[in-house]
């Protein structure tokens, strides 16, 4: 027999808002708290939109080939230095490239594409039972401009290979039948084709899953932000207007971290914040726009349509703490890919957004899935690229481990305690 929990959830994107429709489904009592006015206002508003089962995004996983300064090169290539730069985050960086066994490395990533299918499979079930129409596109394209770009694949290429699940790898003349209106083909090198990655619009549908949790009597309340958390006994939750609700369990889905003051436990998480950048054109010619997701390796900047809009992301910046202005390097780099690769697709007059967001990843890529190490506190969060991709798939699993019952997949890799040391 069930027994019906109090539960509540800190955070409302899309990480948050599945994770509160998984437990109301499971028969709990579900309370959200979120400091924005509305949902999805953060990392989930306007990122690449890239529900990618092969795991391929930037920063995804470690990197274990070559000697360590050229990982480092490698893996910060993409990045913004400046002197609003966090410390904590250059470690990050540095350990993200230490030694690593190509062993684990490669069932990291295994798992990571697991991962990411079952969460696909669990986000179509939820947009054919509830008969939802979401923008979606399928496919991405991966540019490779060099065999050294080719190399760093392998691993992930043979990861999909041993999952079953198909990848092409295309020679520059094939461009031109996955992206007709494809530009600059002379620049590639090669191309991996992965059909079963895909573009869909993560706001659209955390609006749509909000709405379907409040049905399931999930309660909202934006514009409450979390001071702090009591754990003793029964964890309580002072909020900052100085009300205190005791629940049964709660969880965290912040877009980080939270302080030492809202979140006192001793174990040891090596994460960083990353932002990137979004920008948001209106198509003016569908006929010169992608037909679904692109992606530079070289860059890491992603191109995909989404509904009648493309969406560019790209750019790094590890987490400045001062400043708010925008990067107008990588900004311009954004503005400068679409033109190279789909001149003319683009109407800027008719809107333009340009968006900053923050993403928190952890040492090898994975996201912060269970007990945080107090009585009743849970952790969802530090998906980093990953966040939408991974979604549905955190939030079956920590509604699975709150209820006591056997994981849908092992839960050992994604322990927030696996890095302590």
């Amino acid at each position: 027999m069930k027994v019906e929990m109090k539960i509540a959830i800190v955070g409302a994107g899309v990480v948050g808002i599945t994770t509160a429709h998984e437990l109301a489904e499971a028969g709990h009592a579900v309370t959200v708290f979120e400091k924005n006015g509305a949902a999805s206002e953060s990392s989930s508003f306007a990122n690449g939109g890239m529900h990618c089962n092969s795991f391929t995004l930037p920063l995804s996983t470690s990197m274990f080939s070559g000697h360590r300064l050229r990982r480092f090169w490698q893996s910060s290539r993409q990045m913004s230095y400046s002197r609003w730069a966090r410390p904590v985050n250059f470690r990050w960086l540095w350990s993200q490239c230490s030694e690593a066994e190509i062993d684990k490395v490669s069932a990291i990533q295994s798992f990571g594409q697991k991962m990411a299918f079952w969460g696909m499979e669990i986000t179509d079930a939820l947009i054919s039972h509830h008969q939802w129409e979401v923008e979606q596109s399928q496919g991405q394209l991966i540019l490779l401009s060099n065999e050294s770009e080719l190399n760093r694949h392998v691993a992930r290429l043979q990861s999909l290979k041993d999952a079953g699940q198909s990848y092409r790898l295309l020679e520059r003349e094939e461009l031109e039948a996955h992206e007709p209106a494809l530009h600059g083909a002379d620049s590639v090198f090669k191309a991996i084709y992965l059909p079963g990655d895909r573009v869909m619009n993560c706001r659209q549908f955390s609006l749509l899953v909000k709405h379907a949790a409040q049905r399931n009597g999930v309660d909202f309340q934006f514009d409450t932000e979390v001071a702090a958390l009591v754990s003793q006994g029964k964890p309580q939750v002072r909020l900052k207007n100085g009300d205190i609700q005791s629940f049964d369990h709660v969880v965290l889905c912040t877009e980080s971290l939270p302080p030492e003051e809202i979140l006192k436990t001793n174990f040891h998480a090596s994460t960083a914040r990353i932002d990137s950048y979004a920008l948001s054109a209106a198509i003016r010619e569908p006929l010169n726009a992608p037909r679904s997701a692109l992606q530079d390796c070289k860059s890491g900047i992603t191109i995909a349509r989404i509904g009648k809009r493309l969406r560019v992301c790209g750019g790094a910046e590890l987490n400045k703490t001062a400043t708010k202005e925008h990067d107008k390097r990588l900004v311009n780099k954004l503005f400068r890919t679409l033109d190279q690769y789909f001149p003319g697709a683009a109407n800027y007059p008719a809107g333009t957004q340009i968006w900053r967001g923050s993403r928190t990843f952890t040492h090898d890529g994975l996201p912060l899935i269970g007990n945080a190490g107090l009585p009743g506190v849970w952790l969802n969060l530090a998906h980093g690229a990953n966040g939408w991709t991974l979604a549905t798939a955190s939030a079956r699993l920590l509604s699975e481990q709150i209820s006591g019952q056997s994981t849908s997949l092992p839960s050992e890799l994604l322990s927030p305690h696996r890095f302590n040391r």
